[in-house]
């Protein structure tokens, strides 16, 4: 196992039913705001989904992956600990540093944490040192019990799940089952955003921005608060996963002005107003993406660099598969990245529908295998049926469906083209899942579509 690390202890048997009451008391009292029983009972059932997420992630990753990202994260947080413990005037240290280099005073803590430098090297980027600072906390509040800071994670991330279904469940109150199903119960996105991982922050940070724009723009109410969450969670998908920021960007300005445009009463003018909201839209999403990217270190998200990096990555991806482990072998894709429109589609259908049933080489692939084969059946039969025309009409003409459909297929392109291995891809696109979903079954109502029957089934399942 990756450091040795050792996730249970004894004294789970303690302090992880202290911290699932704790959480469950914080869940009680928010859900308390709200009147409507069927979706207050839908809070409890994420909340008590997302505990076995937390328990199945943590077996899994000890006894199947023999640790991972997640190991050096926990190392981390230790590694945080012991300083600390040596020298309490290392707090403000902490807190101020972005990364790990050879004049912080808290690199010797992880240069030879286990005989090797492996934690420290990989915590040299903001984005990797970012995950144990967080970590930090949970941590001293219940002993550095792992399963514990997982379950703070958890939280937040679901916090974030619970505010992206209230934002859709306003426009839409009839699709309960249908949003509840795409932001709160989708098994891959429960998964893995129940473990320490940067993924978990950013998925909870994507659903607390949203929500701050929609009651900012759209109710016009508790400002404050919703500011306060824009920031902070701007602010954490900025440092830890800079692509994330720019894609919500991108969606989020495109979202406001169409529901801007969806003001103007006169049909004709509309239509005309749609057409340059969405310009004006694009080529303000472009100008923000360039500036954000203008210093040295994020250039590499600019988007005339995309296509060089993507390909760059797939490269070390390909070397790792020839020369790696049996597991980086097993997971391997290939997708054509030679032609950038074939790099496009394939990239999509990397993130959405595979791996295909043949391609599963592992146990950790059939989740995804499963999920990956439901969303191609539901966009088979939503774009096969009735032609593309009405299906592409009825997305343009909603602006929720529209922010939902540029978000994911953006965000599908960059870690499609990225990333080359399936058991990352499946971690790396969790945000844009829910999204993908919620188009899908959003367009399907819209245009009247009936359901497939398994989907009936399993949308029968939520209460």
């Amino acid at each position: 196992m990756l450091l040795a690390i050792q996730f249970f202890s004894i004294d789970d048997f303690f302090l992880v039913p202290v911290c699932v009451i704790l959480m469950y008391a914080i869940l009680r009292s928010r859900a308390g705001a709200c009147k409507d029983e069927q979706v207050r009972r839908l809070y409890f059932n994420a909340f008590y989904f997302k505990i076995i997420c937390v328990i199945t992630y943590t077996i899994i990753t000890e006894f199947y992956f023999g640790g991972g990202d997640t190991s050096l994260y926990y190392q981390g947080v230790k590694d945080l600990r012991t300083a600390l413990s040596d020298d309490a005037n290392h707090f403000p240290v902490i807190i101020t540093s972005a990364h790990l280099d050879d004049d912080n005073p808290l690199a010797p803590f992880f240069m030879y944490d286990n005989g090797a430098d492996i934690t420290y090297a990989y915590m040299r980027t903001s984005g990797n040192f970012f995950v144990p600072r967080l970590g930090l906390f949970p941590s001293l509040v219940f002993f550095n019990s792992y399963l514990c800071i997982c379950l703070c994670f958890m939280m937040f991330a679901l916090g974030g799940a619970i505010r992206l279904f209230k934002t859709f469940y306003y426009y839409y109150p009839t699709a309960r089952r249908e949003i509840a199903l795409a932001t709160l119960f989708l098994p891959s996105v429960g998964f893995w955003s129940s473990g320490l991982l940067k993924d978990t922050i950013c998925f909870g940070a994507v659903g607390f921005m949203i929500y701050g724009i929609f009651t900012i723009f759209i109710r016009k109410k508790k400002i404050i608060a919703s500011l306060f969450w824009i920031i902070v969670s701007g602010y954490l998908l900025y440092m830890i996963k800079t692509y994330i920021f720019l894609v919500l960007l991108l969606g989020i300005t495109i979202w406001v002005f169409a529901e801007t445009n969806n003001l103007i009463k006169d049909k004709t003018l509309r239509q005309i107003f749609a057409l340059m909201t969405f310009i004006i839209a694009v080529a303000a999403g472009y100008l923000l993406l360039q500036y954000f990217t203008s210093t040295e270190t994020l250039k590499q998200y600019q988007l005339d660099n995309i296509i060089s990096s993507a390909e760059s990555q797939r490269q070390a991806y390909k070397y790792l598969y020839e020369y790696g482990s049996t597991t980086l072998q097993q997971n391997y894709y290939t997708i054509n990245a030679s032609n950038p429109f074939l790099l496009i589609v394939n990239s999509i259908g990397a993130t959405f529908f595979r791996p295909f049933p043949w391609e599963i080489k592992s146990a950790a692939s059939v989740l995804s295998a499963i999920e990956a084969l439901g969303f191609l059946f539901l966009t088979i039969n939503l774009f096969m049926k009735k032609g593309l025309t009405k299906r592409f009409s009825t997305i343009f003409k909603d602006p929720r469906i529209l922010f939902c459909f540029i978000f994911a297929v953006v965000f599908a392109v960059g870690v499609g083209a990225s990333t080359a291995n399936f058991g990352t891809l499946s971690r790396y696109k969790i945000p844009c899942m829910p999204f993908y979903m919620l188009m899908l079954l959003l367009t399907y109502r819209n245009t009247g579509l009936a359901y497939p029957k398994w989907l009936k089934r399993v949308l029968g399942l939520i209460k």
